[in-house]
């Protein structure tokens, strides 16, 4: 029987030295799993960072992945579970194309529904910022497609904290 899968996260607590990322992305790569988006990033503890992956794939694997991952020699805690259960946010950074004039009324009404901001505005491109889960960030890009051409997008991924 085949299990459901749904974007899960991978959190790893790790020393902060070169080549852990390699270490860690690697057990995954062995695996044959894509890795959707990582995050990297300083602890409140020096010389500690917390590692985000996430992945889409069944509990099967992922209890796999982090039983594989425990073994990798600087690595301190590792935890998972579906991006659904966690508190998740994620940024991103849009430039879109506003060449009509009718383009930046659009735009900023919907920059208003999705409560995103507008950090730069041009002749013929904005650029805009928007914060939030990760589904909502995608639901607000996808509007934008629909309005406009998207120049350059650029995401960071979800950071995560449990409930």
């Amino acid at each position: 029987m085949s299990q459901k899968v749904e974007p899960m996260v991978i959190i790893t607590v790790v020393e902060d030295r070169p080549g852990v990322l390699y270490k860690v992305s690697s057990v995954i790569r062995r695996k044959g799993i894509n890795i959707d988006a990582i995050t990297v990033a300083p602890t409140t503890e020096a010389g500690v960072s917390k590692m985000t992956f996430l992945v889409n794939t069944d509990s099967n694997t992922i209890n796999q992945l982090v039983r594989q991952i425990e073994k990798v020699p600087t690595v301190i805690l590792v935890g998972s579970s579906p991006l659904k259960n966690l508190h998740s946010r994620e940024l991103a950074l849009i430039k879109v194309n506003v060449s009509k004039p009718s383009d930046k009324e659009v735009i900023y009404a919907l920059t208003s529904k999705f409560k995103a901001q507008v950090v730069e505005e041009e002749a013929f491109t904005m650029t805009i910022e928007i914060v939030g889960p990760p589904s909502e960030v995608t639901s607000f890009i996808n509007q934008l497609k629909t309005t406009t051409e998207i120049v350059d997008l650029a995401r960071t991924g979800p950071v995560v904290l449990s409930r």
